[in-house]
């Protein structure tokens, strides 16, 4: 396998895991809003905003190399990714080293 395809694969799984995590972010701010801490989600949903528009040059970039990432890139919805990891990506402790 090359290099392209290679990161093919890893803009992909970028794409996916972005997705899953948006939807704890997501998540996190409604309860915040609940219980009426909008100082506190007003930044988060910032945030989400933030990392929808960093997903939507990921996948410009994957359909640039040829890739398809099944999503449009304009899609902010968990997709019921079921988070699975690449080899090399060991235990979920969202230090992604790898991946930086």
């Amino acid at each position: 396998m090359d290099d392209v395809q290679k990161i093919k694969i890893r803009l992909k799984h970028w794409i996916d895991h972005n997705l899953e995590h948006l939807k704890g972010y997501r998540e996190v701010a409604d309860l915040l809003d609940l219980h009426g801490r909008v100082a506190a989600s007003g930044p988060i949903r910032r945030a989400i905003s933030l990392m929808e528009e960093a997903n939507r040059e990921f996948v410009s970039a994957l359909e640039s190399l040829g890739g398809s990432s099944e999503i449009h890139p304009s899609e902010t919805k968990h997709r019921g990714h079921d988070h699975h990891h690449h080899p090399g990506h060991h235990s979920h402790d969202h230090s992604h080293d790898e991946e930086e």
